[in-house]
């Protein structure tokens, strides 16, 4: 759901049942670097090392969740934070975003070691993707998974995406180049073509607004 005033002063993107997605401020840095230093191992399989990262290049990584390089270059990087005790347990961004006619964009998201099997990324990915279509007005959000991370694999099937085949070599992970799975969903499809449908709605709303109008003017001329 969108954030109420006092979150988005807080810099609150979307709030989920779990999760929330923030921007980073200047003070969650110890804990961001805490953070990644402890899930080094838990995110080798996934990541580059670039991604990772190691104890000196950690300032750099925060340094990019900050504004205003977190909106550069047609990517937005979010904090997922827990809801029930605002800890930081991952991130979640957008990237590639692109204007119309393709209004697309690619997901990226990790979590804390320690923090899998809790719902947390599911619900922050969920958010991230209402963000994408509703706020945004973005057609379409893929994102490219490793083809033996299941759990990352279950998540967007479970979200509604469709797997749309192999995208051969596309990142170097451990010194060799990985194969990743294309998943994707379209505005059209998400929440079983919810935001479709609110379209729809609202173009029929403003078609009677417009007939309830004409209707109103005739009727005034008539009884002049």
């Amino acid at each position: 759901m969108k954030p109420s005033a006092r979150e988005r002063a807080a810099g609150v993107v979307r709030v989920g049942e779990r999760a929330l997605l923030r921007f980073a401020h200047e003070a969650d840095g110890t804990a961001f670097m805490a953070m990644l230093s402890r899930s080094r191992e838990h995110l080798a399989p996934w990541m580059p090392r670039t991604a990772r990262g190691s104890e000196p290049s950690f300032g750099r990584r925060f340094a990019r969740m900050l504004r205003p390089e977190c909106e550069a270059h047609g990517r937005l990087r979010l904090l997922v934070c827990a809801r029930d005790d605002g800890r930081i347990v991952g991130v979640a961004s957008l990237g590639g975003i692109s204007e119309w006619p393709s209004l697309d964009c690619h997901l990226g998201y990790w979590l804390a070691a320690g923090e899998p099997g809790k719902g947390l990324m599911r619900d922050a990915v969920s958010a991230l993707v209402d963000h994408a279509f509703e706020d945004r007005g973005l057609h379409r959000v893929a994102a490219n998974i490793i083809p033996h991370n299941n759990r990352s694999i279950a998540l967007v099937r479970a979200l509604g995406f469709t797997r749309e085949g192999v995208l051969r070599g596309l990142i170097e992970i451990d010194g060799a180049w990985r194969d990743h799975e294309c998943w994707s969903v379209l505005s059209t499809e998400w929440r079983e073509g919810a935001l479709e449908r609110k379209d729809a709605s609202s173009t029929q709303a403003r078609k009677t607004s417009r007939r309830t109008e004409h209707v109103q003017r005739d009727g005034s001329h008539r009884r002049d």
